[in-house]
């Protein structure tokens, strides 16, 4: 598919980033259910801490189930235009009609890689397929399959991490960061 220009690339980017759930930012909403799981847990109690074992792996909201770097996603970083931030399809009040959103929480994984049917499960593959970044994401699946999770992440947040100012960039640059300015490597086939 060719693009008239950069700023075309850049909106259908910008429309497909965390199009993995099928809904915007709205989507990272709590709940109903989940509003009334909170308020019943109370004051006092604190949610899990970030890193609490879950089943098949710890949990790690900065990669999204299928394998998005949520933490370095636009709206995760920036929020959408009326400033909502997404909060990552890994968050326990986000809530989606996404197939591979819906198969991961079914079958309790933190990652698709972690699944036993990571390499032949026809809804992932078909979602893997194109965009550049969702390819980018299998390879992240395929990486948490080898190395853990844990060292995945570590690797994605050294990569989205800008070299002059030590702050993250989203993977959608256009090849400067967005807090200093200065040049710094955009998707590419080598990610991943």
């Amino acid at each position: 598919m060719g693009y008239v220009n950069n700023a075309s690339r850049r909106r259908f980017i910008a429309n497909c980033m965390c199009a993995a759930c099928a809904h915007r930012v709205c989507a990272a909403q709590p709940s109903a259910r989940n509003v009334r799981r909170l308020k019943e847990a109370g004051p006092d109690q604190k949610p899990p801490a970030h890193g609490t074992p879950a089943p098949q792996g710890k949990k790690n909201m900065e990669i999204a189930f299928c394998g998005i770097f949520c933490a370095a996603c636009e709206l995760h970083l920036k929020g959408n235009k009326d400033g909502k931030k997404c909060k990552g399809c890994t968050h326990p009040s986000m809530e989606s009609k996404c197939a591979v959103f819906l198969c991961a929480k079914e079958k309790k994984v933190v990652n698709c890689g972690l699944c036993d049917s990571f390499e032949s499960c026809e809804k992932l593959i078909k979602h893997h397929e194109k965009p550049l970044y969702r390819q980018v994401a299998r390879r992240t699946c395929a990486r948490v399959k080898k190395d853990g999770l844990a060292a995945a992440a570590a690797e994605l947040k050294t990569r989205w991490t800008c070299a002059a100012c030590g702050k993250l960039f989203p993977w959608n640059t256009t090849g400067t960061c967005p807090h200093c300015g200065k040049q710094v490597a955009v998707l590419s086939e080598k990610d991943g």
